[in-house]
């Protein structure tokens, strides 16, 4: 939520695909702040009358006839107790639908009456891009021993802790579908150049060259099944960066994205990276692996800003993104030695380099590979 309160075209539209009290009740709490206005809660089976369910079939609503029918053939991918069926989908979709037609009738409304509603969205818009810095109500829900605190809640001023601030967080991610902020985006060097198609395996010859672009057995499993029924309409992918100890370093460069660019700072050269640069956290892909995978907190050392992280430096997030019970992300603290540096000799954008290292010398493709999919970082 507070994420999206930071976003350039806040207040944004918030759809909440859930209706479990207590992220009801959060949303509650915003609103009553008076900062998140008018947000969706979406139940779809919990939006149903179940004793309507439990009439024939010809004598239910058509939009509740065939309900445990899916869209897709039998036995293919996906067909889970916990997925929405076909008239699920469809209910949610007339939900959304309906509350938009009332959207455009008070919209309509406004401009029938304020012949100078053109002319008040365009103020209120370049008052929003000129305004100053924006302030958040204290959070709800204490995350202070997750080791993200301030990445996704913020800070609180020092002379009003009623007020909270959130420096800008800067993401690149290798999921699909990706429309900006691709990681590969960020790679200096270290990647292997493959063009083949990503549903087909990578040679075992590739990892010895340098870091892959690659997905997991269970992930191309999957897709390769969904292609023999046409695709269903899947467009995710979970790609990652995949490295081995023969695999080398791998060397991203992260673009200072904060207020110091906006207000066209330029800092002196090799300044200190911890003045600019708050804390880094890398997360590997979410699949199902064995025992003996690759440990992000033992099997990796790093190098930020030129300056060697100590392992005491390295902490796994805790409780904000996991799967199957396991943390997969971890932070990554700034050495008080780390300097910026300027891309490729470029004077008009400074970052802070990060060097990436398989040295868990069990760590195998079989086993495991270390892998790295989403990289986000907090700009001072």
């Amino acid at each position: 939520v507070r994420q999206s309160l930071m976003m350039p075209k806040s207040p944004p539209l918030f759809v909440l695909l859930d209706m479990k009290r207590p992220r009801l009740d959060l949303l509650q709490k915003y609103v009553d702040l008076g900062v998140l206005p008018d947000p969706i809660a979406l139940g779809g089976r919990d939006a149903v009358d179940k004793k309507l369910l439990q009439l024939p079939e010809e004598d239910r609503p058509s939009g509740l006839q065939k309900w445990n029918e899916w869209g897709a053939p039998k036995g293919a991918p996906g067909q889970s107790p916990w997925h929405p069926k076909k008239m699920e989908h469809e209910l949610l979709g007339w939900m959304m639908a309906m509350h938009m037609m009332d959207a455009l009738d008070v919209a309509l409304e406004d401009m029938e009456h304020d012949v100078d509603w053109r002319s008040k969205i365009l103020v209120r818009e370049q008052q929003q891009n000129e305004s100053a810095e924006v302030f958040l109500p204290p959070p709800v829900t204490d995350v202070s021993q997750t080791g993200a605190a301030s990445i996704l809640h913020g800070t609180a001023l020092e002379l009003d802790g009623a007020k909270w601030h959130m420096n800008h967080i800067s993401c690149r991610t290798s999921f699909l579908p990706n429309i900006s902020g691709y990681l590969t985006s960020i790679v200096e060097s270290g990647v292997t150049k493959n063009k083949e198609d990503m549903l087909q395996s990578r040679d075992d010859s590739l990892f010895k060259e340098g870091w892959v672009m690659d997905v997991g057995k269970l992930e191309r499993d999957t897709k390769l099944k969904v292609l023999k029924y046409g695709g269903l309409g899947y467009i995710d992918m979970k790609t990652a960066l995949y490295g081995i100890p023969s695999s080398g370093t791998l060397k991203v460069w992260l673009p200072y994205e904060g207020r110091a660019r906006k207000n066209s700072i330029k800092p002196d050269d090799h300044a200190d990276a911890s003045k600019y640069f708050n804390a880094i956290i890398l997360c590997e892909v979410n699949e199902k692996r064995g025992d003996n995978e690759c440990n992000m907190m033992s099997d990796l050392a790093f190098r930020v800003g030129d300056a060697a992280v100590s392992k005491s430096s390295v902490s796994r997030v805790k409780d904000v993104a996991s799967y199957l019970k396991k943390d997969i992300c971890i932070r990554v603290e700034i050495p008080e030695e780390a300097k910026i540096s300027f891309k490729n000799g470029q004077t008009n954008g400074f970052g802070v380099a990060v060097e990436v290292t398989v040295t868990g010398a069990g760590v195998s493709r079989e086993n495991g590979a270390c892998s790295i999919s989403h990289v986000i970082w907090e700009n001072q």
